[in-house]
């Protein structure tokens, strides 16, 4: 053996951290496990630990995975991870996913299908055991295939019509007939709404609360459908709307769409609230800002509850619950302030 060959220190065992510590392997294999469920001795994990840092042992993911027929990662498609109402979402399946021992990994899908598809077959070459989808779309050939090969996925704030998928969202129609009520109780009779992309679920239900309530209530709204769901897509549909008689008040399918009516808004000269009440949905961070009235969604509790669901359907547990609808909040805030609105119908 040459020099480098004595100097070069074998990598440690188990049996090693075992016989450091004073217990037996299958003692360090609970300690140093992510898994719940494994009481030990705080004193005992303790020197368990303290062996393993001492010796520079690090558990095999390969033998693991062996050992559990799982690879104890999880796929993740968003189609805008710059977007903040995503953030939330990701930020709770993370952490639903450490908490379980679960690594997560995201894939930008830039919501193209074609990506989306490149990334489902990359997920599923390095063996991931299942995937958390929040894409928009409702017609997906990418979901049709993981359902026709049984591949555990879980739909977050979005659906796709199959009877046993496993779905995590809100109430949208509710919700937008929600936003339709406090406008209606301002006094207005005109209003319009941007849509999202009507090709989405979420576009599709929130302009169908939204013709519901208006319908309810005997007041006109106007629907003008944004391409995808962005500031730019809401200033450029919103524009159409204040070319003639402006509504008084807008209601933008969500807020990022809402912020893209405001900016259109101002530059025709209308102030808000002053001149148009305004509205969004997710409860961003970009909402609070602004000042925007909108519909609170617990984003970090959509993706903690999604992750939870897609382990409970890796690991065998029981599933009470196939399709989760989360509560959603109106929050009133100035962008709707009733006095100033009410002054100008009055």
């Amino acid at each position: 053996m040459g020099q480098d060959g004595r100097h070069r220190r074998a990598r440690s065992t188990i049996t090693d951290v075992a016989k450091a510590a004073r217990v037996h392997p299958s003692t360090v294999s609970r300690a140093l496990s992510a898994q719940p469920g494994h009481i030990l001795r705080p004193e005992t994990r303790a020197r368990v630990v303290a062996a393993a840092d001492r010796l520079g042992y690090r558990p095999s993911a390969l033998a693991r995975s062996l050992r559990l027929r799982r690879t104890l990662t999880l796929g993740m498609l968003v189609p805008d991870i710059a977007n903040t109402f995503l953030a939330g979402i990701i930020k709770g399946a993370e952490e639903a996913a450490h908490e379980r021992g679960y690594a997560l990994v995201l894939c930008n899908t830039g919501d193209l299908p074609e990506r989306e598809a490149t990334y489902i077959r990359v997920l599923r070459e390095r063996e991931v055991d299942g995937v958390l989808v929040a894409s928009t779309r409702m017609a997906d050939a990418t979901v049709d295939g993981m359902r026709a090969d049984r591949f555990p996925f879980v739909l977050v704030n979005r659906g796709a019509g199959g009877t046993d998928d496993l779905v995590v969202t809100v109430d949208n129609i509710a919700a937008a007939a929600a936003v339709v009520d406090h406008l209606v109780s301002l006094g207005h009779t005109r209003i319009a709404h941007v849509a999202g992309p009507r090709s989405t679920t979420t576009g599709a239900e929130r302009a169908a609360g939204v013709v519901a309530a208006a319908r309810r209530h005997g007041v006109h709204a106007e629907i003008v459908e944004a391409e995808t769901w962005s500031e730019a897509e809401g200033y450029r549909a919103a524009s159409q709307l204040f070319r003639g008689e402006p509504p008084t008040a807008a209601f933008g399918a969500n807020d990022l769409l809402a912020l893209g009516v405001l900016r259109a808004a101002r530059e025709a000269g209308l102030a808000v609230p002053a001149d148009l009440a305004l509205a969004g949905f997710n409860d961003t961070p970009e909402a609070v800002l602004a000042d925007l009235t909108t519909i609170h969604v617990a984003q970090e509790e959509m993706g903690a509850h999604a992750a939870r669901l897609l382990i409970a359907r890796l690991e065998g547990e029981p599933i009470a619950e196939r399709n989760v609808v989360l509560a959603a909040a109106l929050v009133v805030r100035g962008s709707t302030a009733a006095g100033i609105v009410r002054r100008r119908i009055a």
